[in-house]
């Protein structure tokens, strides 16, 4: 370790200039007198951003570059057209031709300076829904984004997968949610795709990622990137079976040395879980019972999201950044539950209904305090991230079950069950990253990371039946968990002609604790692990080009997963975290192509052991009795495609079509069922069309068909959906009104039979999925558009060259 800090401090103080030569010119405006003030931002051929200057009095300015490399360049000022250069290739001091600058046609009116980005967007290693450019995309949540997103599956259980891969990790602005299944859900759908300007579906990181996950999705959340002082506000109203409305203002004032921005949204959505259930009991093949259930559950969210941050240059090579996050989603369930249960002769011999009545409060607050210092002028730097998060929940419910004979008469005294439920985790990140140019065509990324977890859970269930509060120890739990990863990483870029190399490894120590306060059950282990990461790319020639990385991963059980409490559905039915889970390790292949920058195709493999899988399972040790858990299967091995073909059929006519395939097979034993590369093949296709009407009108269509799926255990049905908008610019393009339909015609519907020994069952999910909606955006003051200062916090994403360079 010694050596490896030694490295970095060596690095750090050499500042010496590789092959760097000037780039020059003048920018003229109105009158050719010359353009003072002005933004000239400067980029490498792949879009990267590499540095801003403001142009001098007399029009000037000048950029040390490599010798060799080619560059374009932006300008932008609030009474000009913003201005795109073509590509410059460098070839020793090099002086571009006079730049001037176009008028605006009306000050008042805002101008686009770049293109709209297509809703879906492909980049080496990762696909990109720009949430905030689609029409379809309004007025819903996270959640309902990920769930038409490509290759992304969503059960029953509210379990994320990604072309048949489990273990995903979450984030928002590249920090993981420490939580899954249907909490995840909850808070996912509580986000409102308002406050969503992106999602990163990640399928390979590199060695800077946390090595945590299979794969990543990356929620990033709207941030305002206009020079002066402006702001947005938006509201919209939506209609499905039940209302929903939102509304959000961010203000943003930045100017050469300091941006201060900040956020609020807010969002109410009654929704609903239909859930329909038949299980049937077997023992040794002959028909024991079965329970025909129905489950209608309906749960308003009242969600908040407050943001506020800000950037400060102290000089052109050091800078500081602060930002601070606050979520709370309230939300009060009512659930309904009718069973009749069957008995060996199939026919029905009783029921019992069960009323939930639930009351939640979820919140989270996070800090992200961070340094930057440019190294030299070619692109090195190094940074510093402080991390702390804190997330909390207060769940409060009341379970009645009510026993019917035949007749509908109460046969037994009511059972009422309560629950007092607290939950606190906090997170403490330190971080630190250097990334250092080693010369024209050679880079080095390495990097600390240390990370402290500490989860505390306390459930309480009180017998009510009587009218008293009566403990229940036998359903009463208190679960402490702790904790400890530290991380060191480093990668190699090396660039050959045509070729390139980036080789990186990631080494992990990590220390756990679980702690059963009423039990008094301790389980503690710790264990170090390597992760390695390679990518080679070659460019074949101006419009292909190929590329080839590999990763192994690591996915460790999440908090909820491994907190042994049981949370009751129904008096046949409860959910349960497992504390011996183990994590799961993958390992990750995938081989790409590049056509003219449009057409991307992909080919995969990944090999997971100790594949974490949730189950519905019956009970080794209670009869008729259902659980939901996760366990460990043996292990799951995935084959996948994906393709993205961007068609632009006419001018006024854009179609991005996406097909994403893949064949998983599962081995393993759960509930002394035992299955052996079971799987089938499965594909999703997606296409999204864009119809510009006239100047200020837009319309966009779009369809997804998911195919039938052997998934582990479970047969599910296949699914499609069908969404239409249509969005007007007013105001002189500054305002914005949207009207779309989710799931027009209501096909969005899982269904599937899950097979176990001695165990069937079949079940019918319907969420809220068609839902029309009506917004109105609105953006006020400067228009004119700055570059963003590049910084990542204690889990964000690779810097941008990183991310281009095919790795994640």
């Amino acid at each position: 370790m010694k050596q490896f800090l030694l490295c970095i401090i060596l690095l750090i103080c050499n500042g010496s200039l590789f092959g760097q030569v000037t780039l020059s010119g003048s920018v003229t405006g109105k009158d050719n007198k010359p353009a003072f003030e002005s933004l000239i931002l400067l980029y490498s051929s792949d879009t990267i951003l590499i540095k801003t200057e403001v142009i001098d009095e007399a029009g000037l300015f000048q950029f040390q570059v490599t010798d060799g490399e080619r560059y374009f360049l932006q300008v932008t000022a609030d009474e000009y057209v913003t201005y795109f250069s073509e590509t410059i290739t460098v070839n020793g001091p090099t002086s571009v031709a006079e730049i001037k600058l176009q008028v605006k046609e009306s000050n008042l009116g805002e101008v686009e300076v770049v293109a709209k980005k297509p809703y879906l967007e492909r980049q080496p290693g990762k696909l990109i829904l720009n949430v905030e450019n689609s029409i379809n995309s309004t007025g819903s949540s996270a959640f309902e984004l990920l769930e038409k997103a490509p290759a992304v599956r969503i059960n029953n259980n509210d379990v994320i997968t990604l072309s048949g891969k489990s273990g995903i990790v979450v984030q928002i602005d590249g920090k993981s949610l420490p939580m899954s299944g249907t909490d995840l859900g909850n808070y996912l759908r509580g986000i409102p795709s308002s406050s969503i300007e992106k999602i990163e579906l990640i399928s390979n990181p590199s060695s800077k990622y946390d090595a945590a996950g299979s794969a990543i999705i990356n929620i990033k959340l709207k941030k305002d990137t206009r020079l002066g002082t402006n702001g947005t506000i938006a509201a919209g109203y939506g209609q499905g079976v039940y209302p929903k409305t939102n509304a959000g203002i961010s203000l943003n004032h930045r100017s050469k040395r300091i941006n201060v921005y900040g956020s609020y949204n807010y969002a109410y959505r009654k929704a609903f879980n239909h859930l329909v259930l038949e299980r049937r009991f077997y023992q040794n093949d002959t028909f024991q019972g079965a329970y025909i259930q129905d489950n209608y559950l309906k749960f308003p969210f009242n969600n908040h999201i407050a943001r506020a941050g800000i950037d400060f240059n102290i000089n052109k090579k050091n800078s500081i950044g602060l930002v601070v996050n606050g979520i709370t989603n309230q939300f009060k369930q009512e659930g309904f539950n009718s069973s009749d249960v069957q008995g060996p002769d199939a026919t029905n011999v009783s029921a019992f209904e069960t009323t939930n009545d639930s009351k939640d409060i979820w919140y989270s607050g996070s800090a992200n305090f961070n340094y930057k210092r440019i190294l030299d002028t070619i692109g090195s730097e190094w940074t510093v991230d402080l991390d702390y998060a804190a997330y909390g929940n207060n769940t409060q419910q009341l379970f009645t079950t009510r026993y019917y004979n035949l007749d509908h008469n109460e046969y037994q005294p009511a059972y009422l069950l309560g629950g007092d439920i607290v939950g606190n985790l906090s997170i403490y990140s330190v971080k630190t990253d250097l990334h250092k140019e080693l010369g024209k065509d050679r880079s080095l990324d390495a990097g600390l990371k240390s990370s402290y977890v500490i989860a505390d859970n306390n459930l309480q269930f009180f017998d009510r039946s009587s009218g008293a509060s009566i403990y229940d120890s036998t359903k009463s739990n208190h679960f402490i968990y702790k904790e400890n990863i530290n991380a060191a990483y480093a990668s190699y870029t090396q660039k050959l002609g045509k070729w390139m190399l980036q080789l990186g490894l990631r080494a992990e120590h990590t220390a756990v604790s679980g702690h059963q306060l009423v039990y008094n059950v301790t389980n503690d282990t710790s264990y170090l692990q390597l992760f390695p990461t390679a990518y080679l790319s070659y460019q074949l020639n101006d419009k292909n080009s190929i590329e080839i990385s590999y990763a192994r991963r690591i996915d460790r059980p999440g908090y909820d997963q491994l907190n042994p409490f049981k949370f009751y559905l129904d008096p046949s039915t409860y959910k349960e975290g497992n504390p011996y889970l183990r994590p799961q390790t993958t390992h990750v292949i995938e081989i790409a192509h590049l056509w003219n920058n449009s057409i991307y195709t992909q080919l995969g493999a990944a090999r997971t052991l100790n594949n974490i899988t949730e189950v519905i399972a019956p009970s080794l040790t209670q009869e008729n009795i259902t659980v939901q858990t996760n366990t460990n299967l043996e292990s799951a091995e995935i084959i996948y495609f994906n393709a993205s073909v961007p068609v632009p059929i006419t001018k006024w006519w854009t179609s991005t079509n996406n097909l994403n395939s893949y064949v998983a097979l599962y081995s393993g034993n759960v509930a002394n069922t035992t299955i052996n590369r079971q799987g089938s093949v499965a594909f999703n296709v997606q296409t999204s069309n864009s119809f510009t009407i006239g100047k200020t009108w837009t319309l966009e269509v779009n369809a997804d068909y998911r195919s039938k799926e052997l998934y582990a255990f479970d047969r599910i049905d296949d699914i499609w959906s069908f969404g239409i908008g249509a969005q007007k610019k007013i105001m002189q393009n500054r305002g914005t009104i949207r009207l779309n339909v989710t799931d027009m015609f209501y096909t969005n519907v899982t269904t599937a039979n899950v097979t176990f020994t001695d165990y069937t069952e079949y079940f019918d999910v319907r969420r809220e999925t068609r839902v029309a909606t009506l917004s109105l955006t609105y953006k006020f003051g400067n228009a004119s558009v700055a570059a963003n200062r590049r910084r990542s916090g204690g889990a964000d994403d690779l810097k941008s060259r990183v991310n281009n360079s095919g790795v994640g």
